[in-house]
Parts: C-alpha cells; structure tokens; sequence
C-alpha cells in the first residue's frame, strides 16, 4: 500500500479510495445507464408504444442500480474493518443476484418488446453470475477446509472476466436496447421447440 498524502491538510490513502472506486465501477455504470435511460423516459414525447418502451427500460436500470449500490456500504464495512470471513467474499453478492433474480422474474412485468429482450438479458447474465459466485464461494471453501491447496488456477480468471463481461453486457443491453447476442431469438426457439414437443 502506497504512502498516505495530505491533501488540503488531510491525511488522505488515495490508493485505497482508488481501489474502493474501481471495484464499483459496475455500480458506476448502472448509474449512468440509470441517467441515460431517465432522460430518455423524460423526452420521449411520442406513442404510448414509445413511452412504454422507455418507462420499461428505465424501470430495468432502477432496479439494477439499486441491486447493485446495495453491496457498497456492505463492501465498504467489510474494507473498513478488514475482517476476514469463510462466507463474506462472494456470498453475499449471490444471494444479492438471487434475490434480484427474483425481484425482476415475479415483480416486473414487461410490456414491450424492448423491456422483454432487456429482463431477458438482465436474467440471463444474473444467472451466469450466481454460477460464477457460487463456484468461487465453493472453490474457497474447499480451499479454507484444506481439500485442495490455495494457489492460483485458470478459475480465478474466468470468475474476473466472466462477472465483468456478464456486467458489462446487462449495462449494453440497457443502453442500446437491442438482442446483440442473440440471447433472445435463442430463448424464443428454445420456447418454440418446447412447444412443439408438447
């Protein structure tokens, strides 16, 4: 850890503010997928169609936002006091994409087609992070009981990228509102196949 510097006669560790901030930078997009999607909603002065397409949207960006500012003062107590725990490190952050699983899958409904393909996504890629967090949690826990040693393997880096790419991809789909990945016209042939097969 870097030196601490005064700062208008505060003693102030901006290596620790830096790492604070850049370990939320996720949170950090969400609000500004929040800001776009609000104003957005605000001048949207054409159909009910249209309206509806930016409210949903919006709504989506309110509650990612949410989800995700809510791990901030948990985080930032856990940096505060430095405590060190079996359970803290990534359970906490699954049982926040469960419950926010939950939260978009029983209490949102999605009028248009847009607002669908985004919950779509936001479920798809919650999803993926939750595997990715339980695994992590799963992989510390055999580590911390002394079934396999604790050293660096390929997991480690997968977990990084994958939750970053999975975040980076909800805040896309938010802003740019379109099936980039195709994700949805997958779901829609999976739904179809299951429909033929009953």
């Amino acid at each position: 850890m870097s030196a601490p510097q005064y700062f208008f006669g505060e003693l102030i560790y901006f290596e620790a503010i830096v790492r604070f901030l850049f370990s939320h930078i996720a949170t950090w997009l969400f609000f500004m997928a929040l800001l776009f999607n609000f104003v957005r909603t605000s001048i949207s002065h054409s159909s009910k169609k249209e309206k509806q397409k930016t409210s949903n949207t919006f709504i989506l960006s309110l509650v990612m936002f949410i989800s995700y500012v809510s791990a901030i003062p948990i985080d930032y107590l856990f940096r505060l006091t430095e405590a060190t725990s079996l359970f803290y490190p990534k359970t906490f952050y699954l049982v926040l994409d469960l419950v926010t699983i939950w939260i978009l899958f029983h209490f949102f409904r999605m009028n248009s087609c847009v607002g669908k393909i985004c919950k779509r996504y936001l479920l798809i890629a919650l999803s993926a992070n939750s595997l990715l967090f339980f695994l992590a949690q799963l992989d510390l826990f055999l580590m911390y009981e002394g079934y396999k040693e604790l050293k660096p393997w390929w997991f480690w880096s997968l977990f990084t990228v994958g939750i970053n790419t999975f975040d980076l991809i909800m805040v896309l789909v938010l802003v740019i509102q379109k099936d980039f990945l195709g994700w949805n016209k997958l779901a829609e042939k999976v739904k179809g196949a299951n429909r033929a097969l009953n």
